[in-house]
């Protein structure tokens, strides 16, 4: 296993260059001017601010150029710097990804747990009333358009009934937490602060739902047949005959081998729960790594988008090479 980390983690670097090698060139493929972002619309009439502006951020340079250069820099850490917010790329990203990052947690944690114990159930209750329910619910899940989902459950739970909270990391006229991680639960808990970490808990609920439905429904589908399987298979038919109850059968062997495969599923989604984030970040005025991307792509901010571009190679890159380790780990016939 030691070795086919090492070999994994090796090949990495390859990996990213040539992620950021197509994101830069496809980014600087659009025909638009980049220039009204950095000088803004108002000058762009003035020759000798666009012409102090184009060299200043080396526009006027060939697009190899440009791109050896952005290369040089990233091998020293330079994500460059934006256009938009004339930051450094790594600075705005660092700010924005711990909400992003806490936001799919918590999505994450909403899909798993209840979608393998929504799952079980299903099985348990084969061709039952609630057997339909819940593949219903998965269909559903996994089907519905997420902004549809999203404007349907702020309309109905925060702007009817008004008991969930509404866009935003935090309720008007509260200010954040000391910095410590950047997600807002964590940072408020370190503080000592429960009411705090109440309303950013609060905030959370309504976007991870929405960021866990594809998921859920998947899940949900997956453990319910893979549980259908086992409970089909000669070792729980040998449990059985050896005297172990239903329960005992369900918890120590079907359940177990059911839920090896959501693994692979879970790994996989971490990096598309990450970065696709964009509509539920939108939606709910959530201040993350979707909302940047979506202002850097407005404004042909180019260093920006190659930067998320990287993130969002370096995300989908650990979280398979871990979900592979974490297969092997659990069922010990993988050898990688």
């Amino acid at each position: 296993m030691l070795r086919y980390t090492l070999k994994r983690l090796a090949i990495m670097p390859l990996l990213l260059w040539g992620i950021v090698t197509i994101a830069f060139f496809l980014s600087h493929s659009i025909s638009s001017n980049p220039l009204a972002s950095i000088v803004g619309t108002r000058n762009l009439g003035n020759a000798d601010v666009v012409a102090a502006a184009t060299q200043r951020w080396g526009l006027d340079k060939s697009l190899l150029q440009q791109y050896l250069i952005y290369i040089g820099n990233l091998l020293h850490g330079d994500l460059g710097t934006s256009f938009r917010t004339k930051e450094p790329v790594a600075s705005d990203l660092s700010s924005r990804l711990p909400a992003t990052l806490e936001l799919a947690l918590f999505a994450l944690i909403i899909a798993v747990v209840l979608g393998i114990v929504l799952g079980v159930v299903a099985a348990r209750n084969n061709g039952r009333v609630l057997d339909g329910g819940l593949r219903t619910l998965a269909l559903v899940g996994s089907s519905t358009p997420v902004f549809w989902v999203a404007l349907l459950l702020l309309f109905v739970f925060y702007a009817r009934l008004g008991i969930a909270a509404g866009p935003g990391r935090l309720s008007s006229r509260v200010d954040p937490p000391p910095y410590v991680t950047g997600m807002y639960t964590l940072d408020s808990l370190l503080a000592g602060n429960l009411p705090l970490f109440t309303d950013a808990l609060s905030h959370l609920i309504l976007p991870s739902i929405v960021m866990a439905l594809p998921l859920l429904g998947t899940i949900i589908r997956m453990v319910r047949a893979q549980v259908l399987e086992e409970q089909s298979s000669d070792f729980v038919r040998t449990a059985r005959a050896k005297g172990m109850t239903p329960s005992q059968v369900m918890n120590r062997h079907v359940v177990k081998n059911a839920i090896t495969p959501v693994i692979t599923v879970v790994g996989i989604s971490v990096g598309m729960l990450i970065m696709g984030a964009v509509m539920v970040e939108t939606i709910f005025t959530w201040n993350g790594i979707g909302t940047y991307a979506v202002e850097a792509s407005r404004s042909l901010d180019f260093p920006a988008i190659t930067g998320v571009c990287l993130v969002g190679g370096v995300i989908f890159l650990v979280s398979n090479l871990v979900t592979d380790i974490a297969y092997a780990i659990i069922d010990p016939r993988v050898r990688l």
